[in-house]
């Protein structure tokens, strides 16, 4: 199906001290999220950068409904601690500052408040890590303190890393995008790398085809959805977008029991900046038509406190942000509640 095109732009900062444009015309009318009858004990998130930070969210406090999570840059669960000033510093740049025991004291004291799910269910699942050996924004050892957090909980075999590609700052993908070592828009890189089949052939156990071809066009349905009847009741701004992008494979369309991945865009990465080149050319949807995996791209856009359109992952919602009580994540936890349904 072909989406509606919106074009965007309006001036900002991005990562790197760059400025980007963007502006927006047109006007679109989603259709409600449908109920495809997923199967609620194949659900799994990744992210990138900012939706990295999500990713492990979300695999943390709702680790009784994700069993795996792949993550490209980005650090542990509650990393920012409620401070912007700590994610930019400690978070991107000086990982000798993450103090990691904090963060396991602060997710063993969740879980017995039932804040989040009891963290026996994120001992049993899976998770994929990546740094590129070219990431100037993300520094490997942040993602190396992801690692050892990850290993607190989960068996070894569990945790899987790829720290050896010569990448930048970025989603790294097996055939689109800028050249491996670039960090500038859209932050996808071809690295002849599909991270999105390696990240979700860990998670569901190595059961997964490899597709035989990435790029052009894919035979399932590809669609906006409305995300603004799934937001929990919130005073405040959320930052999420009005839509968000799904892709049924062929297989899933009419057909019960497929599994389901939600993934998460990073900063200046969003449907306002990029349309929909994140969602139908990081690889994602070839995986999905290959597997019988449903694949679902949340959106977030810029707001006050959130200039690039970044996940929430230091606290600009309010300080519950990475509780199961966070709008975010609330809201993700309604996609697949509907998807499963």
């Amino acid at each position: 199906m072909k989406l509606p095109v919106i074009v965007c732009a309006v001036l900002v900062n991005t990562v790197h001290g760059e400025c980007q444009w963007w502006w927006c015309e047109g006007s679109e009318d989603p259709a409600l999220l449908g109920s495809y009858q997923a199967d609620s004990n194949e659900v799994s998130v990744s992210g990138v950068s900012s939706g990295g930070y999500m990713a492990i969210q979300m695999h943390v406090a709702y680790s009784a409904s994700i069993m795996g999570s792949g993550i490209l840059a980005a650090g542990p669960y509650h990393c920012a601690q409620g401070s912007v000033l700590t994610g930019l510093d400690a978070c991107m740049s000086n990982p000798e500052e993450i103090v990691l025991q904090d963060l396991i004291d602060f997710t063993d004291t969740s879980a017995t408040k039932e804040d989040i799910d009891a963290t026996t269910n994120f001992a049993s699942g899976k998770t994929w890590l990546f740094s590129g050996l070219l990431d100037t924004a993300v520094h490997r050892g942040v993602v190396v303190a992801l690692e050892d957090y990850c290993k607190h909980y989960m068996p070894l075999a569990n945790v899987m890393t790829e720290y050896g590609i010569p990448a930048g700052h970025a989603m790294i993908t097996e055939h689109y995008g800028s050249v491996c070592s670039t960090e500038q828009p859209p932050y996808i890189n071809d690295c002849d790398y599909p991270s999105p089949y390696v990240l979700m052939n860990h998670i569901y156990e190595g059961t997964l085809s490899k597709p035989a071809s990435y790029g052009g066009a894919m035979p399932g349905d590809m669609t906006t959805f409305n995300q603004t009847e799934l937001v929990p009741e919130f005073v405040g701004s959320t930052s999420l977008d009005s839509v968000g992008y799904i892709y049924v494979p062929t297989g899933c369309v009419s057909t019960p029991g497929c599994k389901l991945h939600i993934v998460f865009h990073g900063c200046l990465q969003g449907r306002n900046v990029l349309g929909e080149e994140y969602a139908l050319n990081t690889g994602y949807n070839e995986v999905g038509e290959e597997n019988d995996i449903i694949i679902v791209y949340p959106q977030v856009t810029s707001s006050l406190g959130n200039p690039m359109g970044c996940w929430d992952w230091w606290g600009y919602t309010d300080s519950n942000y990475d509780l199961k009580s966070g709008v975010q994540l609330e809201f993700i936890k309604n996609i697949i509640d509907r998807v499963t349904s």
